[in-house]
């Protein structure tokens, strides 16, 4: 079973708890990542809940040798990593971004493509068999014995579990970023990485300097992250956009996380596209970097809807 805690609280007091943790010899070695709450407590309200496994994929993990750590990916310290990544152009290597593809849209790594899915559970990278999936696997028609596979993710949990799968299909030379991209960042600052990281908060995006403030590998970068940012697009229009971080569409029905331009935010109401502009329920559209709050919040707006029919 895989743990994990997040916490939001004042840096005096997260630090002391986390001095307190590595006190019990079974954390003495616990990788803590840190990154800022830029908006008051990220979390503000405390929530325990059990999960049997903080990883979901079709079909299970119950049955992956997870703890068998020869079946998993070789950990890459962030250095490593980076030196790795300069090496791809001239190696039979292949950067796999093991991730949803809405994260890929905001941030990542250099060579590394778009993954073509949007959550993890449906994952399949190394088993693809029609052509039309062949075409958006990175793994397909390489040589497992031969190919170096760099795995990332946010943080290296879906990493440990993805390469026990790939290393049952065959494939030898599996290796992951330990710690993940957040690891990275705060180590190595925004070299090789383009762009902004994924956050599964109210935060939504952050800035490699969130993590490394004090790092001046990229001089001049705007508050949005790196100042090559000329990959993201507007989910709508398609056009370039500058602001790396998601919303939810204004309709509650729909809820998509997409990237957005501001004047097809405005055109159509904060909604993904114009047949969810008529929907029944839909939220008004929000100013600057807020989030929508949970959908029951919104129970009036079906009440404002039938009085108005």
């Amino acid at each position: 079973m895989n743990k994990g805690l997040m916490l939001s609280g004042p840096s005096k007091d997260a630090l002391a708890y986390v001095e307190w943790l590595r006190e019990d010899f079974r954390f003495s070695d616990i990788l803590v990542q840190i990154s800022p709450a830029l908006n008051g407590h990220a979390f503000p309200k405390l929530k325990l809940r059990y999960k049997p496994s903080l990883v979901q994929l079709e079909g299970g993990i119950s049955h992956l040798p997870l703890l068998d750590p020869t079946m998993r990916a070789t950990p890459l310290a962030p250095s490593e990593w980076r030196k790795r990544l300069k090496e791809v152009h001239d190696s039979n290597c292949v950067v796999l971004d093991v991730r949803n593809g809405y994260e890929w849209d905001i941030g990542h790594f250099h060579g590394a493509q778009r993954p073509d899915v949007d959550c993890f559970r449906s994952t399949s990278f190394g088993e693809s068999d029609s052509e039309e999936a062949i075409a958006s696997d990175p793994l397909a028609n390489v040589d497992k014995e031969k190919t170096n596979i760099l795995m990332y993710c946010t943080g290296g949990i879906r990493c440990d579990v993805y390469s026990t799968i790939l290393r049952q299909r065959g494939f030898q030379n599996l290796y992951t970023l330990k710690g993940g991209v957040s690891h990275y960042l705060q180590n190595e600052g925004p070299v090789e990485w383009v762009g902004n990281l994924f956050v599964f908060d109210d935060r939504l995006s952050l800035p490699p300097s969130a993590y490394n403030p004090e790092d001046t590998t990229v001089p001049g970068s705007n508050p949005q992250g790196c100042k090559n940012i000329l990959f993201a697009n507007c989910y709508i229009c398609g056009s370039q956009v500058s602001e790396l971080r998601h919303r939810n569409c204004a309709n509650i029905d729909c809820n998509l996380l997409f990237l957005c331009c501001m004047e097809c935010v405005k055109d159509l109401k904060g909604c993904c596209c114009p047949q969810c502009t008529t929907a029944p329920r839909l939220r008004p559209v929000l100013p600057g970097n807020q989030r929508y709050k949970k959908w029951y919040m919104y129970r009036e707006l079906e009440v404002q809807n039938e009085v108005a029919v």
